[in-house]
């Protein structure tokens, strides 16, 4: 099986300041607002993408991230990374609200994406999802995950962005780390691309060759 991973996963890690307990990427039941705690898994997954890759670039070490600084980063996601009536159900929308941030910040980060449609006879193969997110994983840059059904593969939930961490594919299959809730998990993503009814998505944040 071949494997790709980001190189400083512990700069996933958030510690939560008053009780000492840590997570794995951001949970969007922090936010304060009851429509943003059931919306906001987009704009969740965004900040813990752009956290990682902003701390990548910053921190020397690997301690982690103060909730409450995670935090005011997912309030100030929410105003470009805005979920409709809907949530964000589709890579471009999550496209679009993830460049005005990148625009708004200057970041050097460009956005790409590869959908997963309903219809089956147009999804692309095994090996072609792994190869996108391979090139993401080994140019240290998370990838956003939209699961729209999870088919056969229980551990993701149906209308849902989360992040992915890493990856080993081959003959066996293809399966990722994900984080989402504050922890990470395993899930079998050519189960998925073959059972899933509605089909995703995923989105890579690469870094900007101009840059």
């Amino acid at each position: 099986m071949k494997k790709a991973q980001l190189s400083r996963m512990g700069l996933l890690d958030i510690i939560d300041d008053m009780t000492a307990e840590r997570y794995c990427g951001g949970w969007q039941e922090w936010y304060g607002d009851w429509w943003k705690r059931r919306a906001g898994c987009g704009p969740t997954v965004v900040s813990t993408i752009l956290t990682y890759l902003e701390r990548r670039s910053t921190a020397s070490g690997n301690d982690p991230m103060p909730k409450c600084e995670f935090l005011a980063r997912m309030n100030e996601m929410w105003e470009y990374v805005t979920p409709g009536v809907g949530g964000i159900p589709s890579t471009d929308k999550l496209i679009a609200g993830a460049q005005k941030y990148i625009d708004a910040k200057n970041l050097p980060i460009r956005l790409e994406a590869l959908d997963i449609p309903a219809k089956k006879e147009q999804r692309p193969s095994d090996g072609e999802m792994a190869a996108f997110l391979a090139q993401a994983l080994r140019a240290d840059a998370p990838v956003a995950f939209l699961c729209l059904d999870n088919g056969e593969e229980k551990m993701l939930d149906d209308w849902h962005w989360v992040t992915l961490v890493s990856l080993e594919y081959g003959e066996e299959g293809v399966f990722a780390d994900v984080t989402d809730e504050g922890r990470h998990f395993r899930v079998d993503l050519g189960l998925w691309r073959r059972t899933t009814k509605r089909g995703g998505g995923f989105v890579r944040f690469m870094p900007r060759e101009d840059a």
